[in-house]
C-alpha cells in the first residue's frame, strides 16, 4: 500500500486534491482509503451528550455506533499511525489529509511560494492545490493541480512513491515543525483559534482587579503600548 499525506494552510485545496484523486484512483479500478486529521483541541467526533458519549464516560475502553448504513468505532484517545494504517489492509492507495508527523510521502498544497516552501520536507514529492495554477511561481517539485489533471498526478506518485510494507514505522512520527505544527490548531486564520481567543479574552490586573480583555482590545492596548514607546 502507498500512503501519501496531503498537507496545507486553510483554503489551499487539500481536500478538493484528496476527493479528486480518490475518485480518479478509483476509475482505474484502485482501493482507496482516506484519513482526516483534525489539530483543533475543542473537536470531538461524539458529543458528550449523546448515548455513546455517555458509554465513553461511563469507563467503556472501545464504544461502538452501529446503525444501518455505518458502523463507527470510538477510540478513548489517539490511536498510533500503524495501527489506523492496518484497517486499511487491501488498499492499494491510503491518503492522510493534514497530517503533519506520518513519515511519509507528502503532497504540499499551498497559495503561493511562502505557504509551501513552508511546509516542504525531504519525504515531499510534488506541490498541489492553488499554487498549481500560478506560473508566477517557481517551485523546487512539480506542480499538478487534481482538479484539471489527477491521472497525471497519479502516474506521478505510481512513479515516485514506493509501498510502505512495514507499517510499525509509520509510529516513528517527523519533529515538529516550527511555525507549522507545533501548536493544537490548524495555523494561518483558524477560525475556531479565532473565535475561541474572542470568548476566552485576556485578562489583566489594573488597580489589583483582574480584567477581563476581548481580543479587540487586546490588540489595542498592544498597540496602544507600542506607540508609547516611540514618544
Amino acid at each position: 500500500m502507498k500512503i501519501v499525506a496531503v498537507v496545507g494552510i486553510r483554503q489551499s485545496g487539500k481536500t478538493s486534491t484528496v476527493t479528486e484523486l480518490t475518485a480518479a484512483m478509483r476509475r482505474r479500478g484502485l482501493r482507496v482509503g482516506t484519513c482526516k486529521t483534525v489539530f483543533c483541541p475543542t473537536f470531538t467526533i461524539d458529543k458528550p451528550t449523546s448515548n455513546t458519549g455517555r458509554h465513553r464516560r461511563a469507563g467503556a475502553e472501545l464504544v461502538c455506533a452501529r446503525a444501518k448504513g455505518e458502523t463507527t468505532f470510538l477510540y478513548p484517545e489517539q490511536l498510533p499511525l500503524s495501527r489506523v494504517a492496518a484497517q486499511y489492509d487491501g488498499c492499494d492507495y491510503l491518503l492522510l489529509e493534514g497530517d503533519y508527523f506520518a513519515p511519509v510521502a507528502r503532497l504540499v498544497a499551498a497559495h503561493g511560494a511562502e505557504d509551501a516552501l513552508a511546509r516542504q520536507n525531504a519525504l515531499t514529492v510534488a506541490f498541489v492545490g492553488r499554487v498549481s495554477n500560478r506560473e508566477d511561481v517557481m517551485l523546487p517539485l512539480p506542480k499538478f493541480n487534481a482538479l484539471t489533471d489527477a491521472d497525471a498526478l497519479i502516474d506521478y506518485l505510481e512513479a515516485h512513491v514506493q509501498d510502505v510494507r512495514d507499517l510499525r514505522a509509520l509510529d516513528d512520527s517527523l519533529p515538529v515543525q516550527s511555525g507549522v505544527s507545533d501548536d493544537g490548531f490548524c495555523q494561518c486564520g483558524c477560525h475556531v483559534h479565532t473565535r475561541k481567543q474572542a470568548e476566552e479574552g485576556v485578562e489583566v490586573v489594573v488597580h489589583g482587579k483582574a480584567v477581563k480583555l476581548t481580543a479587540e482590545q487586546r490588540e489595542m492596548v498592544l498597540r496602544w503600548a507600542k506607540e508609547s514607546c516611540h514618544d
